[in-house]
């Protein structure tokens, strides 16, 4: 194939809900299941033949009725087509007999069908979970830049469309190929009873077909755009329940309100001319079926006023007749629901799919924190480098402050340290051991991050602290609580460390928030502690004893500090000023406020040291 074909081929597999890669997806799940798979589809052959047989005998029980008007009127009828005489007696009993049998029939047929639902639920139910479990971690293990332009919601919606693996295996195991077995099985015994009319009923089966494949066509086209409407619609509630201080404060709640009314509208014209475009469809298939009944009714008829086929026959064939359309039916209602489902999947397998997982390495070698970039250079753009070659280097235990105006790259410079990123140049160095070799789990299994947007989850007080060591005793959790500063916060909430907190810290104070980030650092120990705005949210006072806690960590990490506040650098032990991504200045705090560059000036501005210093 060209390349241009092979282009072409891939946009056609875009636009088609059967994907290879999904069918490819399901059997990897399902090759775990095969002996559940082959039980569900043995119940579910047992319950479709037995419902086969329930026209058969119709026919016994009504030729039973007319074999006694055989009896009652021998000379104007001596038979009935192959109808023999029946005394009340004989007819009784046939009639005894059909009902117990059907009675059974229905009844066991329909056990089988439970069984069958059962076990292809609980199938079902372990390839849904598995898939959805490996598309979050795949999601969670994503490069940091792969959620640069995601919403978080949407992302969110397409993990959860991996629900539609359930439907999808009850399609495949329980009813396409049990649907057509039962298509195979009814010709054949309509065939075998009467070939007149075998053809007859199936006259209209080919515009009956053409119908239905047309219909599913139709409602095939524009999947792909109507469930990004939705994902859409989804990002935006999350986004302003998310931010709801702000749209409050914003006076935004009318327009977020028009903002969503304008797109679920949209959304639902799309529903609604995808339901006008199948009923229509469905409309002239009811026509068609209806329309071969009434043939088979009439012709049928005629035929037993002739005596040249019995009333049991007629019916016989008018059941089999509704459970020949019927599978029609279902199988392209099952196409139209398929093309549903397997986009939704298509879509979570193409996420579950996407992007290079963040490269394993080597894990860490045990250090005491020692931390050197060497020329490392780096840009979010390949046209505009953030970092010019830096150079630093953080002594094990000790405090590194990294200051410099905003935008100056100190962020960027941590988020490189914690391979959130990688330098395009350049080499960054833990304990002798290059970061580029070096897995990104053990690296930040290493190092504690505090930083002024840290998140706060569901759960408890206690639970959040615990987040990064999460076999930590309640009797440490509660140290790094009161090292924090989360004495008052403890007291003043209801149940202490127990207490519910909502999403993003709901219920707690920016500044409460913000010693929760420092406990769940306090509590994990590491080697080292990267604290990037940390007490951006803290008045001096809790600043101070934050400030003294981190002081008195054992062991004591190493420490970058990233701030604006003199305060939290004064008592570094050395300190890098960064200037449009180039160390401008280095050296001790006594060493730069001798002279007159940036840090001076902010020392100055602080008020902490006389201007004439």
């Amino acid at each position: 194939m060209t390349s241009t074909g092979e282009e072409h081929a891939a946009v056609e597999s875009e636009k088609s809900p059967f994907d290879a890669r999904v069918f490819r997806a399901l059997f990897d799940l399902a090759k775990q299941h095969k002996r559940q798979f082959i039980i569900v589809s043995l119940f579910s052959f047992l319950y479709t033949g037995l419902d086969l047989l329930q026209p058969l005998v119709y026919r016994q029980a009504i030729n039973a009725v007319a074999g006694m008007f055989v009896n009652q009127v021998p000379a104007a009828a001596p038979h009935l087509g192959n109808v023999a005489a029946q005394t009340p007696e004989q007819t009784l009993r046939t009639l005894l007999i059909s009902v117990v049998l059907m009675f059974l029939i229905a009844v066991t047929s329909y056990y089988f069908y439970q069984l069958a639902t059962y076990y292809g639920a609980r199938v079902a139910s372990y390839m849904e979970s598995k898939l959805i479990v490996q598309t979050f971690g795949h999601v969670l293990r994503l490069p940091l830049s792969f959620f640069n332009h995601q919403a978080s919601a949407g992302l969110a919606r397409r993990i959860d469309q991996c629900d539609q693996v359930a439907p999808v295996v009850h399609a495949v195991s329980q009813q396409i190929a049990p649907e057509a077995v039962r298509l195979v099985a009814i010709c054949a015994i309509m065939l075998t009873q009467n070939w007149k009319m075998s053809l007859l009923a199936v006259c209209l089966l080919p515009p009956y077909i053409w119908l239905a494949r047309r219909a599913a066509v139709r409602l095939q086209a524009n999947l792909d755009p109507y469930y990004q409407l939705w994902e859409d619609i989804s990002a935006q509630i999350a986004d302003a329940i998310g931010a709801v201080k702000t749209v409050k404060l914003s006076g935004a709640e009318a327009r977020e309100e028009e903002t969503l009314r304008e797109k679920s509208i949209g959304a639902y014209e799309v529903y609604l001319r995808r339901i006008k475009t199948s009923q229509k469809y469905y409309l002239a298939q009811v026509a068609l079926s209806n329309l071969s009944k009434s043939l088979i009714l009439g012709y049928g008829g005629w035929l037993v006023l002739r005596h040249m086929l019995t009333p049991g026959d007629v019916v016989m064939f008018a059941a089999y007749l509704d459970r020949l359309y019927s599978p029609i039916d279902s199988l392209n209602g099952l196409a139209v629901s398929l093309q549903e489902n397997l986009t939704s999947l298509r879509r979570a397998v193409k996420l579950r799919d996407s992007g290079e997982p963040e490269p394993t390495g080597a894990p860490l070698p045990e250090g005491q924190g020692r931390v050197e970039f060497r020329g490392v250079r780096f840009g979010y753009t390949r046209d505009r480098d953030v970092l010019h070659g830096i150079n630093l280097t953080l002594q094990p235990g000790k405090i590194t402050a990294l200051a410099g105006p905003s935008g100056a790259g100190k962020t960027t410079t941590a988020d490189l340290l914690l391979k959130l990123f990688e330098p395009q140049s350049g080499e960054i160095l833990l304990d002798g051991q290059p970061l580029s070799k070096a897995g990104a789990s053990s690296v930040r299994s290493a190092i504690g991050v505090v930083a002024s947007d840290g998140t706060v989850f569901r759960g408890t007080l206690a639970d959040n602290i615990r987040y990064k060591r999460p076999l930590a005793t309640l009797e440490e959790t509660y140290e790094a609580a009161l090292a924090a500063g989360l004495g008052r916060a403890l007291e003043r909430l209801p149940e202490g460390l127990n207490t519910e907190v909502g999403e993003d810290g709901v219920g707690l104070s920016v500044g409460e928030r913000q010693r929760l980030q420092i406990a769940r650092m306090l509590i994990d120990k590491p080697r080292l502690l990267v604290l990037d705005e940390a007490t951006a949210n803290l008045d001096y006072a809790t600043e101070l004893d934050v400030r003294t806690a981190l002081e008195e960590m054992s062991p004591k990490p190493t420490m970058l500090v990233i701030a604006h506040r003199y305060t939290m650098m004064k008592n570094a032990d050395y300190v890098y000023v960064l200037k449009e991504g180039e160390v401008a200045e280095e050296g001790t705090p006594a060493e730069l406020l001798k002279g007159q560059g940036w840090f001076a000036a902010l020392a100055r501005e602080s008020g902490e040291v006389p201007s004439f210093v």
